[in-house]
């Protein structure tokens, strides 16, 4: 038994076969029980997005409310009444500002603040505690993750960018003082941290997941794609059906992609939601785009919707240089 606790409170890929069939790569680095004693919010995530109904579980088990799709259409169903011009506000105010001071958030906000259920208390997050400290992810800019280890020291990661390296360790300094970096993936001096306290807030995990992620996806092409000689971009254009339209038109030929940025934790539950969903309406197939760190997921991606003609499937990346590359600009 002490052997099994070991274990389930060490990385995943101590208890994965280690035949080499299958890549585990995006989640070998997960701990199934913190150091706590509590379920690991990343796991969370694949149980969410692999969850099956089961109806004798539903009174005792929470996670049984919802699968992932279910709980992104929630989460949409909550802006969709919105006027056109606060619903892209509120898309963009969750991709550009999903954590910070109550304050600064009202001012960002607005009269749109208060009308959500989006942010919660971090001082009710003892997973992204260092010693009293919260430290944003550089590219995401929401709370990263603190795993305590041998000797005083905190392994501080960002769940969904640990791969691109947003990993490091810092030791907690007396007297409340912010952590000292001892070694880190990344240029501290980028580091926003924050006092955990009733007034540092952030976005919820299903928010960050479904909203935050993606929406910093679209904003990036959106950013990348603006200026291009003959290229229009528009965010949003039919709400929640897809994120953003990019138009080629004179002096290049014309070209039409609608897009959906997808950030989903499980490549395989995604697969799993693309083979069910419904045709796309139209005569423009709709792009899937997925960040660039889950690319080793794009054959199982388009295997999913092979003989497909409404649904294709590629990384960000990607996409952008395709569309530079017709509009006749360097990818």
């Amino acid at each position: 038994m002490r052997t099994l606790r070991a274990g389930l409170r060490s990385e995943l890929s101590r208890l994965l076969p280690a035949d080499g069939h299958c890549d585990v790569s995006s989640f070998a680095g997960m701990t199934l029980i913190d150091a706590d004693g509590a379920l690991g919010v990343a796991v969370e995530d694949l149980g969410r997005e692999h969850l099956v109904e089961h109806h004798a579980l539903r009174e005792h088990w929470p996670w049984a409310r919802m699968r992932a799709e279910q709980e992104e259409q929630r989460l949409y169903q909550e802006i969709r009444r919105l006027p056109s011009a606060d619903y892209e506000r509120v898309r963009l105010l969750l991709a550009t500002h999903p954590a910070g001071e109550q304050t600064d958030l009202w001012k960002e906000w607005g009269d749109l603040w208060g009308r959500f259920g989006f942010f919660e208390p971090v001082e009710s997050w003892p997973w992204c505690n260092v010693a009293g400290w919260c430290f944003l992810c550089p590219k995401c800019r929401w709370p990263m993750r603190a795993q305590r280890l041998e000797g005083g020291a905190v392994r501080v990661r960002c769940d969904a960018h640990a791969t691109e390296g947003i990993d490091g360790t810092a030791r907690p300094r007396r007297n409340g003082r912010v952590p000292e970096w001892e070694a880190a993936g990344w240029d501290p001096a980028e580091l926003r941290c924050f006092p955990i306290g009733g007034d540092f807030l952030a976005v919820s995990r299903a928010v960050w997941r479904y909203f935050s992620l993606p929406g910093q996806m679209e904003v990036a092409q959106g950013d990348a794609l603006t200026g291009i000689p003959g290229l229009r971009i528009t965010m949003y254009p039919h709400r929640d059906a897809w994120d953003f339209s990019a138009v080629a038109g004179a002096p290049v030929h014309a070209k039409e992609w609608r897009v959906d940025a997808k950030a989903w934790c499980s490549g395989s539950a995604l697969a799993d939601a693309l083979r069910e969903r419904a045709p796309f309406p139209g005569p423009v197939p709709l792009t899937i785009a997925i960040p660039w760190r889950q690319r080793s997921e794009l054959p199982a991606l388009r295997q999913a919707v092979r003989g497909r003609g409404d649904i294709c499937v590629t990384t960000a990346r990607e996409l952008v240089g395709e569309i530079r590359r017709w509009c006749g600009m360097a990818s």
